[in-house]
């Protein structure tokens, strides 16, 4: 809702992409040289590597140019509103998920194979059995 001499209220992936470029102080719009590596630019990445798509793919599926998606996974150009939206539709993640790990509240896992490994090896053997099938009717989607 607007209210007079108030600016109109942005969608909330935009608004914490300005938040966060605003924290950095910085403003990228155009290609630079300079490359600004932000928790947005590693969580594009991530989600990319973890639909398991080259840059190359998930340009074509979004639409967009190859190099675009490599700069702005490069942080050397910033991230609009529209493309962000293009590459969470490809990538089968929600706006939700990017927030989640752009806003930092949960950081992002380093190795998510090696991460869920280690979860495995904690687990007691009861909680191994509820979690097996789980585990295999994911392995068999592809």
């Amino acid at each position: 809702m607007k209210l007079r001499g108030q600016e109109p209220e942005k969608p909330p992936a935009q608004a914490v992409l300005e938040q966060n470029a605003e924290e950095r102080n910085f403003v990228m719009s155009k290609r630079s040289n300079e490359k600004r590596i932000t928790r947005e630019v590693r969580v594009i990445k991530f989600l990319r590597e973890q639909a398991k798509l080259s840059i190359r793919q998930a340009a074509n599926r979004a639409g967009l140019s190859m190099s675009l998606v490599a700069h702005m996974e490069q942080g050397r150009t910033g991230i609009t509103q529209a493309s962000l939206n293009k590459l969470l539709s490809v990538y089968g993640s929600t706006y939700a998920t990017f927030e989640m790990f752009a806003s930092g509240r949960v950081e992002l896992p380093l190795d998510i194979r090696s991460e869920c490994l280690e979860l495995i090896k904690s687990m007691s053997l009861d909680q191994l059995k509820t979690a097996q099938p789980v585990l295999a009717s994911l392995s068999l989607r592809k």
